[in-house]
C-alpha cells in the first residue's frame, strides 16, 4: 500500500486525525478524542501531498466497502487543496483547482454528507455573532474571536439541513428564555408583595433587598439578574 516516499509514521498519524481544529488547543484530535500535541500537529502540517493522497485513497477504499466516515473523507480531500491557498480562500476557489477525478469525488462526498447534520457545523452557526460578522465581513464568535481558517471553511460548507437545525435550536433557546423570564417575573412580583404590599403607590425604594431576609435577598438578586438591572428599584406601585 505504501509508496516509497510516504512516511509510515506520518500516514498513521494522519489516519488517526479528525482534521477539525479544536478551539481550546487549536490542534486536531486523535480518533479517541485526545488533542494533538504541538509536535504531532507540526508533523501533520508537514505531510506531503503524496502522504495526503495515499490517505485520501485509503479512505475512499474503505467507503467503497461500506466502512469509514464520508465527512472525514471529505475533510481530508478538501484539506489536501486548502493548504495551498492563503487565508480566506472560498470553497469554490479550492474546488476549482482540483483534478477532475478529485472534484468528482468531492461532489460525491458532499452529496452523501448533505444527508446528515454535522454537530460541529451547527455549533459554529450557533456561536456566530451575526452583527459583528456583517460589520467586519469576517466570521466572528460571540466572544469576539474570529473564526480560524478551518472553521470558516467548515461553516462555509453548511447545508440547508444544518442551517435549519441551528435555527431550531435558537428557537428552543428563545422559547426557554421567554418562559424563564415569565417565571422570573411572576416570582419577582410575589417576592415584592411579600415585603412591599403595604407601600404607597408611587413610592421609590432604592434598595429593596435591605428589608429582606438573607435567603430572600439571594433570590431577589437572582431574579434581578434575569430580569435586568431596572428591576433593582421598585417604583410607582399600583393596584395591578
Amino acid at each position: 500500500m505504501f509508496q516509497s516516499d510516504c512516511r509510515r509514521d506520518v500516514f498513521l498519524l494522519l489516519n488517526d486525525a479528525d482534521f477539525i481544529y479544536r478551539p481550546d488547543t487549536n490542534t486536531w484530535s486523535h480518533s479517541d478524542g485526545r488533542p494533538f500535541t504541538e509536535e504531532e500537529q507540526a508533523t501533520a502540517h508537514d505531510a506531503t501531498d503524496v502522504e495526503l493522497a495515499v490517505l485520501s485513497s485509503t479512505r475512499k477504499i474503505l467507503l467503497e466497502h461500506g466502512l469509514g466516515d464520508p465527512a472525514a473523507a471529505l475533510r481530508i480531500l478538501r484539506y489536501r487543496y486548502s493548504i495551498k491557498f492563503p487565508d480566506g480562500a472560498t470553497d469554490e476557489d479550492i474546488v476549482a483547482v482540483m483534478t477532475d477525478r478529485d472534484r468528482s469525488e468531492y461532489q460525491r462526498l458532499r452529496g452523501i454528507v448533505r444527508t446528515d447534520v454535522r454537530p460541529e457545523v451547527v455549533t459554529l452557526l450557533l456561536d456566530t455573532n451575526v452583527k459583528a460578522t456583517l460589520d467586519s465581513r469576517t466570521w466572528t464568535r460571540h466572544d469576539g474571536r474570529p473564526f480560524t481558517k478551518q472553521e470558516r471553511a467548515l461553516v462555509g460548507s453548511c447545508t440547508p439541513k444544518e442551517v435549519d437545525a441551528a435555527r431550531a435550536q435558537m428557537q428552543l433557546e428563545l422559547d426557554f428564555e421567554e418562559e424563564r423570564e415569565a417565571d422570573a417575573s411572576r416570582a419577582f412580583c410575589a417576592l415584592m408583595d411579600k415585603y412591599f404590599d403595604d407601600v404607597p403607590d408611587g413610592t421609590l425604594i432604592r434598595d429593596p433587598a435591605s428589608r429582606m431576609t438573607a435567603e430572600d435577598r439571594v433570590e431577589y438578586l437572582r431574579l434581578s439578574d434575569i430580569l435586568g438591572p431596572e428591576m433593582g428599584v421598585i417604583t410607582d406601585r399600583t393596584e395591578e
